[in-house]
């Protein structure tokens, strides 16, 4: 029964029936403002399902990137290449653009990955680096830090990145919803899987989602709500930029 809750959720991924709307709802937009710009070798760390590949203009020459095992045993996928982020399988300055989007904090040591990503990227390449901030743990064991846009800044400076384009996603009220359906989601499945009477409450699930979903959006659209962290575009400096800032 369980199982089968989780199918027919997602297929609603683009509705407020679903508990992650917040999450899902904005994903192609966001991908599109990422991406469409990206020329020539563009590598995707982390790369799952690869969506971003779809985004990239039709010259640009994409490369998949996914851990063996998370590739092979938690998403079922087949990236171009299997490596680690912390120790990346390509020559100094051979790639054009990054993407790390919602892995850095999957990343044992973040410090090591972001100095590889600066080792490879060409001088005056991007990396567009996205972070959940308040949200639940997930793919556990493998979910190690959080950050804010402060934290992501000093990460930056310190591994040559400079920030050119930063923005969020989401408002507080949006990220309140958000987790207080993933919280509720979760607890009525946990009822099914322990054959709890209170498991029934699954019936009203839905309702009590798109109700939460539905109070939350309408809120967030008053101008005085303060958005939350949420992507940020990093740029490689050379040397001599390097050292002109500094």
């Amino acid at each position: 029964m369980a199982s089968q809750l989780r199918k027919l959720v997602d297929r609603l991924s683009q509705t407020p029936l679903h508990p992650q709307w917040f999450a899902l709802k904005d994903q192609r937009r966001n991908l599109g403002a990422s991406c469409a710009q990206l020329q020539g070798t563009v590598l995707d760390v982390g790369c799952a399902e690869s969506k971003p590949k779809a985004f990239l203009p039709s010259g640009a020459r994409y490369i998949g990137l996914d851990y063996y095992s998370t590739a092979m045993d938690w998403y079922d996928t087949r990236p171009d290449v299997f490596g680690d982020a912390q120790a990346l399988p390509f020559a100094d300055s051979s790639i054009d653009h990054a993407l790390l989007l919602d892995v850095i904090e999957h990343i044992p040591d973040p410090d090591k990955s972001l100095a590889e990503l600066n080792r490879v990227l060409k001088p005056g390449g991007s990396l567009v680096l996205q972070v959940p901030f308040l949200y639940p743990l997930h793919d556990e064991p493998l979910d190690f830090h959080r950050w804010t846009r402060h934290g992501l800044r000093r990460a930056a400076a310190t591994h040559g990145f400079s920030v050119s384009d930063e923005f969020a996603i989401g408002h507080p009220l949006e990220t309140a919803a958000l987790n207080g359906n993933i919280a509720l989601s979760k607890t009525v499945i946990n009822w099914l899987k322990g054959w709890n009477p209170l498991g029934l409450t699954a019936i009203a699930l839905p309702f009590l989602v798109l109700a939460n979903n539905c109070l939350a959006w309408l809120l967030a659209r008053k101008p005085w709500i303060v958005p939350i962290p949420g992507t940020t575009k990093l740029h490689r400096l050379d040397e001599k930029q390097g050292a002109a800032n500094a």
